[in-house]
C-alpha cells in the first residue's frame, strides 16, 4: 500500500473544480512542474514496490478524471510492456480524494465486481469522515489461489470530529478515535459477508487506518467480527 499524498491529475490552481460535482478544491500539485517532479517520484517508489497488488490512497476523485490510468501508464513505461492495469471504479463517495487497486495481470485476474463499503451499507462507517472502502477479489494466475484486497483511508487525526460527537478524549488517539473505531468494526463485520462473493476467507487489509498499533481502531480490527 503506499498514500500518494494527494496525486492530483488536475492542476490546483485554486479553482473549485476537483470532486464527484466537480465543486471542490483541489488538492494536488500547484503547478505543472510540482506535478511532473510528484510524478517521477511516486512512479518510482511504486516500481521499486514491484508488487502484484498495491492499494493506492489520497487519489483524485474527479469526474472524467482517472489518475490511475495515468499512473498505469507511466508504470507500463517504465517496465516496457502492459505491466499493471487498474480496477476501474470511476468516482467513490463524495469526498475530492479516493482509494483504488493497480495490479499486475502477468500475476493475478480480478474476479467478479469490485465492492465499496460506505453509510448505506453500515451507518457506523461515516463517510463524511472516512473515505469509503474498496474491495476487489483476485486470483493467483499461477496456483488459482483468491485474496480479497480492501483498501482503507479512515479518518485523520488532523481535524476534529466535534460535529459528530467525537472530541479528542486527551487519551494519546487524538482526533475522531471513535469515528475510527465504528468504522474498522464496521470494516471486519462487512468482510465477513464477503461482499465480493469470492467463496474465500482470505482478506487483505491495506491503506492508511491512521491508527497506530495499540489504538482502539486496530484492536477492534485484530479482534475480527462481531459474531466470531
Amino acid at each position: 500500500a503506499m498514500n500518494t499524498l494527494n496525486y492530483f491529475f488536475t492542476i490546483d490552481t485554486g479553482s473549485f473544480v476537483c470532486g464527484p460535482l466537480q465543486n471542490m478544491e483541489c488538492r494536488g500539485a500547484d503547478t505543472t512542474e510540482e506535478f511532473t517532479r510528484q510524478r517521477a517520484k511516486l512512479l518510482a517508489a511504486l516500481s521499486g514496490l514491484d508488487a502484484a497488488v498495491i492499494g493506492l490512497n489520497e487519489l483524485e476523485n474527479t469526474t472524467g478524471v482517472e489518475p490511475l490510468a495515468d499512473i498505469v501508464a507511466g508504470l507500463n513505461v517504465m517496465y516496457g510492456y502492459e505491466a499493471y492495469a487498474y480496477i476501474d471504479t470511476g468516482t467513490i463517495g463524495t469526498d475530492a480524494i479516493k482509494v483504488g487497486i493497480i495490479y499486475k495481470p502477468g500475476l493475478v485476474t480480478p474476479v467478479g465486481a469490485f465492492q465499496t463499503l460506505d453509510s448505506t451499507d453500515d451507518p457506523r462507517f461515516l463517510d463524511t469522515k472516512n473515505r469509503p472502502t474498496l474491495a476487489q477479489t483476485f486470483q493467483e494466475n499461477s496456483t488459482g489461489a483468491r485474496f480479497t484486497v480492501a483498501v482503507n483511508h479512515l479518518k485523520s487525526k488532523g481535524s476534529a470530529c466535534d460535529d459528530v460527537g467525537d472530541p479528542d478524549l486527551g487519551d494519546g488517539q487524538g482526533n475522531c478515535n471513535l469515528t475510527r473505531l465504528a468504522a474498522a468494526q464496521a470494516l471486519v463485520d462487512w468482510l465477513a459477508t464477503d461482499p465480493t462473493g469470492s467463496g474465500d476467507p482470505d482478506f487483505i487489509i491495506l491503506g492508511d487506518l491512521n491508527s497506530y498499533a495499540m489504538e482502539d481502531p486496530i484492536d477492534a480490527i485484530k479482534a475480527g467480527p462481531d459474531d466470531l
